[in-house]
């Protein structure tokens, strides 16, 4: 898994941006936009709100330097159905 959460993190320095979903410990669908913001060199990790498996409402944006996004990568993959898509 860290060698694909490396791959993901190279992609969002050339412009990609992705959704991340995963089931939490409660049995919870979570889901979360992932992408680059160049101009601060920030990558940005939105929550998206789910109901009934589909967006609903966008929440709060957090940024991470390098090293932290990929701890909350490695973290995230850990829980069941995670899963990462590149925006179309």
């Amino acid at each position: 898994m860290d060698d694909k959460i490396h791959k993901i993190i190279a992609e969002l320095d050339y412009g990609s941006a992705y959704t991340i979903t995963y089931t939490d410990s409660d049995g919870e669908e979570k889901c979360y936009d992932l992408w680059l913001d160049k101009e601060n060199t920030i990558y940005r990790l939105q929550t998206i709100y789910l109901l009934d498996g589909k967006p609903e409402e966008i929440g709060e944006t957090d940024g991470y330097n390098k090293s932290e996004i990929t701890r909350k990568l490695i973290e995230l993959s850990a829980y069941d159905q995670f899963d990462v898509r590149e925006w179309d």
